[in-house]
């Protein structure tokens, strides 16, 4: 997948975020934020380790950017 792309699904879990809440879609640092807390509570709900999938991912991001930040 592209980075556009990534930025692309990206946004649409914000928008859909908003549409579930009954706000309008955002791409600020809170709506950032509200989405990581929300994966955050999926995370407990599924048994799953949300520290290591933090972790994993941004292994993945430093590997697609060549390292950058």
């Amino acid at each position: 997948m592209t980075p556009m792309r990534r930025i692309e699904a990206a946004r649409a879990a914000l928008a859909r975020a908003a549409w579930t809440r009954g706000t309008s879609p955002a791409y600020a640092e809170d709506q950032v934020i509200d989405l990581l807390v929300d994966i955050r509570h999926l995370c407990d709900a599924a048994g799953l380790d949300y520290t290591r999938c933090n972790y994993l991912a941004r292994g993945h991001y430093h590997h697609e950017t060549g390292g950058a930040s």
